[in-house]
């Protein structure tokens, strides 16, 4: 995903979520709509085992 406050990135059976926003990674709406499009896209995705989400 690029200009989103998400970045995301698959290895193996693992996706990892990393939320770069500013004011201590806090979520607000528009990023809420795009964590639950990343996990619904992880939920259907047969290959994926394991999400971890991370903070920079």
């Amino acid at each position: 995903m690029t200009d989103t406050p998400i970045q995301t990135h698959k290895d193996g059976h693992v996706l990892e979520v990393t939320l770069a926003r500013d004011k201590a990674n806090a979520i607000d709406l528009a990023t809420s709509r795009i964590m639950g499009q990343i996990f619904k896209d992880f939920r259907d995705d047969p290959d994926l085992r394991v999400a971890i989400i991370t903070g920079a």
